[in-house]
């Protein structure tokens, strides 16, 4: 008995079921996704082939006319930071409020002093706000007090150094004597952009003792 040959259809597949997982995905990595913020000031860094991946790490910022600034990546780390920094400073007061919104800084560059009002100002009064960077001379040195608050916090910390590429090797030097003098660190890395791209890489440095 002869076989009996069934006509081939072509297959249809329904992709109304695909479409709206591909939108679900899209609308989650949107509402989810953290673009990187503006920096508080603006720094050219110089340029560099090396290549190291930031992770977890505590940066100190020169700009061009000298000033440092402070960041941390961690907001918990920032909380627990800022409780060391008022036990050491009992003199300086916050409320509830300037305790949140110094949590909500990526970087600051201000004097303990003038740390109450600063965290008063609303956002576009911040933004607006010429900071003067954190003292670091030797005989009000709170740049000190912030990186070893720090180490406490967390000891495996890495540390950067990120300078204007116009910024004067003194101020850069006192940057690195605070670290290595004061804190006894002697492992750090420089902040630099690698040729040919516009992102930031880590290039490590050792000092010697």
């Amino acid at each position: 008995m002869p076989k009996i040959k069934i006509p081939r259809k072509s297959t249809s597949i329904d992709m109304t079921a695909m479409c709206d997982v591909s939108f679900l995905l899209l609308t989650f990595f949107m509402l989810t996704s953290k673009f990187r913020p503006p920096e508080a000031i603006p720094v050219d860094v110089p340029n560099s082939r090396s290549q190291i991946k930031l992770d977890k790490i505590m940066t100190i910022t020169v700009d061009r006319e000298g000033a440092a600034y402070f960041a941390l990546t961690e907001t918990s780390d920032r909380e627990l930071l800022l409780e060391r920094m008022l036990k050491k400073h009992p003199e300086i007061k916050l409320s509830e409020n300037q305790k949140r919104a110094f949590k909500g800084l990526d970087m600051f560059g201000f004097s303990l002093r003038e740390m109450p009002a600063v965290l008063n100002l609303n956002p576009e009064q911040y933004k607006a706000y010429k900071q003067r960077g954190i003292p670091k001379d030797s005989a009000n040195n709170e740049l000190y007090e912030w990186v070893l608050q720090s180490r406490y916090v967390d000891p495996r910390l890495k540390i950067a150094i990120k300078g204007d590429q116009d910024a004067s090797i003194k101020d850069i030097k006192l940057v690195i004597n605070t670290l290595t003098e004061r804190v006894k660190i002697h492992k750090m890395n420089l902040i630099t952009t690698l040729a040919g791209s516009s992102e930031d890489r880590v290039t490590p440095r050792e000092e010697e003792e």
